[in-house]
């Protein structure tokens, strides 16, 4: 039937009334709003957030368009039946549901490795670094990471050293060592627990070095123990002349040296109400891979004999990701009071 009064038939006339009807959104108003959620999905901070904020992510590098895909889009339903007709005979009963949530753009679940592990209660969490001048800057990284809740306590330290003129350039491993691999670190490390001085930024030249590791000369046969260079007149600092170890690389020892007209802040006092400990003051390092002089620990809460390494390491790490490390075989470790032992 034709419409008397446009010249159309009466099904092209409903479904121009159809389509007037259809609201008009503009492109402003759609980036504006997508603007907002990603402000809304950035700023949570619980660990259901942090968990759907990894989501999004492997979702982004696994299942969007960021590599282009090698077979052409599908152009009709025809074809569509084709991909999933091919992914059941493959047994892919998982791809197909994905590409299903995909072409209907429904969240749906994702069996993708890992997003059944439940979120950590606490996370890792990144401080801006201190990376001194010269040659040793390449060796330290930008950041430093600590368990969340440590991590403002070491932000604390270093903002108030750096009022004082002084740096502390730390290093932590970033990953898990793989299965079948060697443990380097300290296993506190891996909790977030504890940081090393960088050794490129000590030891090295004493005269320059923003950390030392030496004692008062007058004090001969004292243990070695850190310090931070820092300006003069800051409290507490020791302006005589230290005795510092450096490390001969021709001799492939460590040698000693005296330091004059420094001002040197140890650095128990520069972590003193912190809640991180520096490493006890102790004899010269045995050799360049003996790095117990730059360990600095936070050991509030770790109970000789009960305190289990499994545990604590559950705490800021996935399951899937210990279960793939070397750290798997020592998760019944307990704390013995200055580290994890079996």
């Amino acid at each position: 039937m034709t419409s008397p009064d446009t010249g159309l038939s009466t099904d092209d006339a409903a479904a121009d009334i159809a389509a007037d009807q259809v609201p008009v959104v503009s492109q402003d108003a759609i980036d504006a709003l997508m603007g907002t959620l990603t402000g809304l999905v950035a700023a949570a901070n619980t660990p259901e957030a942090q968990q759907a904020q990894v989501l999004l992510l492997q979702r982004l590098a696994l299942q969007g368009s960021v590599v282009p895909s090698r077979i052409p889009a599908p152009a009709n339903i025809t074809q569509v039946g084709g991909y999933l007709n091919l992914l059941t005979t493959l047994g892919q009963d998982d791809m197909r549901t994905q590409m299903l949530g995909a072409a209907l753009g429904l969240a749906g679940t994702t069996p993708l490795p890992g997003l059944g592990d439940p979120a950590p209660a606490l996370r890792l969490t990144a401080v801006a670094n201190d990376r001194p001048a010269g040659d040793a800057a390449a060796t330290v990284p930008a950041t430093v990471t600590l368990r969340s809740d440590l991590a403002a306590a070491l932000t604390a330290v270093l903002d108030s050293l750096h009022t004082s003129g002084g740096l502390l350039p730390l290093l932590t491993p970033v990953a898990l060592p793989p299965a079948g691999a060697s443990v380097p670190f300290d296993l506190l490390t891996y909790l977030g627990r504890a940081a090393l001085v960088a050794p490129m930024a000590a030891t090295v030249a004493p005269d320059t070095d923003p950390v030392v590791l030496g004692h008062p000369a007058a004090s001969a046969g004292d243990p070695f123990r850190l310090a931070v260079r820092v300006q003069a007149g800051t409290s507490g600092a020791d302006t005589s002349d230290w005795t510092c170890l450096f490390f001969d690389g021709v001799a492939a020892a460590f040698g000693q040296t005296t330091v004059s007209g420094a001002a040197l802040l140890p650095l128990d006092a520069v972590l003193a109400g912190s809640g991180l400990v520096a490493p006890a003051p102790g004899p010269a390092p045995a050799d360049r891979a003996d790095l117990g002089w730059a360990r600095i620990v936070a050991p509030a809460g770790l109970i000789p004999g009960v305190t289990r390494f499994g545990d604590e390491l559950a705490l800021v790490r996935r399951a899937s990701e210990i279960g793939a490390s070397a750290l798997a075989t020592m998760v019944d470790w307990t704390w013995n009071g200055s580290r994890f032992a079996p």
